[in-house]
């Protein structure tokens, strides 16, 4: 079965991978279900009993696998595709974990100009519905982000933080980005289309240029580096920073304002900017270089 799809043109390729996705989500949707037939059918209008976080968290972890984690290994086991796991230095990790750190404030201030967009009056309805599916999806991201206890914490790490950043970099930059590149040979064509597909598929639009630029700087570290190894370390390191930070936050050992630092613009969210890209030029640099 190895390389059974490898001669297949890049077209062809992208159907079998959206076959794969189909058939992945359907077959660990049905383990998640399992997950309701021990724990009980969630309550989705109480969100804060153990039991029903503790079945959506089941059921979100069996989801990101089976559409961000499964489909593109095996993608790249039908096809022969080379997902890139070449070595990355200390220098390399380093500089996207201090950029993903240091650039929170611009993508703070960049969220905030984001959510204050609004379409054409003819769309108002679907203004409308957008922002009070987000409402819906930050009440239950609250509800996720509740940790009363180191367990709570780790649980959290896995399902926010290393499942989506080795998934998600996985499909996006390991895959989907490279059959661009495959098809139209354009290196910031293809970062591109593959980060606004990124930021789309979260179904999440008040967030979307903000998600957008994060996607395609996970895209050019993948160009710039090689390896899928950096951006799935920067993937990481922005979700769970942000899991860390509530976290502490919960234990009254940091002051919440720090989660809002650049939310209110300023020059903070200029000396973000300016920094982070003084750190993707060095990023550039050295894994070229290398």
């Amino acid at each position: 079965m190895k390389g059974i799809w490898q001669s297949a043109s890049t077209q062809m390729q992208v159907v079998y991978l959206l076959l794969l996705l189909i058939a992945s989500f359907v077959v660990f949707y049905l383990i998640g279900m399992l997950g309701v037939v021990v724990g009980g059918m969630p309550n989705m209008f109480d969100l804060t009993t153990g039991n029903t976080m503790a079945v959506l968290k089941w059921m979100q972890g069996c989801s990101a696998i089976g559409l961000f984690v499964a489909p593109p290994l095996f993608f790249a086991y039908f096809t022969k595709h080379q997902l890139e796991w070449n070595h990355v230095n200390r220098q390399q990790i380093l500089l996207a974990v201090a950029f993903m750190v240091l650039s929170m404030p611009f993508i703070n201030g960049i969220a905030v100009w984001n959510e204050g967009l609004h379409l054409p009056s003819f769309l108002g309805s679907l203004e409308s519905w957008i922002r009070q599916a987000e409402v819906e999806a930050m009440r239950m991201t609250e509800a996720f982000l509740i940790m009363d206890n180191p367990l709570d914490l780790l649980v959290n790490l896995l399902i926010i933080a290393i499942i989506p950043a080795v998934g998600e970099e996985l499909l996006f930059r390991g895959v989907i980005q490279k059959l661009f590149l495959k098809w139209n040979g354009k290196k910031h064509l293809s970062v591109w289309l593959t980060a606004f597909i990124f930021s789309a598929l979260h179904m999440q639009f008040l967030g979307f240029f903000p998600r957008l630029i994060l996607g395609a700087v996970l895209g050019y570290m993948l160009v710039w580096s090689g390896s899928l190894w950096l951006p799935i370390v920067a993937h990481f390191t922005n979700n769970a920073f942000a899991v860390l930070l509530t976290y502490f936050i919960g234990m009254d050992k940091i002051n919440p304002s720090i989660e809002n630092i650049g939310a209110e613009g300023g020059s903070i969210v200029l000396i973000s900017g300016l920094g982070g890209l003084l750190l993707l030029y060095l990023l550039k640099e050295i894994s070229t270089k290398k």
